[in-house]
């Protein structure tokens, strides 16, 4: 029986190690407000710029994802699948 590199099982373990963790202060959700905090208001004003920002706020707020990704990947302190990286 060949063993499976890219298995996606959750362990048991992991799941009983981490019902112990009281994490706190796990940041803001920054992604319905990303471009609206970052750009002036009165872009917002014209109906075509605002639709496209907020195309371009689900752009960006994938890119910020990605690059926690990264960071999760090369620091080899912390399991492969941790997701409470800010």
């Amino acid at each position: 029986m060949a063993i499976d590199p890219h298995n996606n099982q959750v362990s048991l373990y992991n799941i009983s190690n981490s019902t112990q963790n009281n994490l706190k202060n796990l940041g803001y959700d920054y992604a319905p407000t990303l471009m609206r905090k970052s750009v002036s208001n009165y872009l917002y004003r014209n109906s075509k710029v605002a639709g496209f920002l907020e195309r371009l706020n689900n752009y960006m707020v994938q890119h910020i994802e990605l690059v926690k990704y990264v960071r999760v990947y090369f620091n080899f302190t912390v399991p492969k699948n941790y997701k409470k990286i800010d």
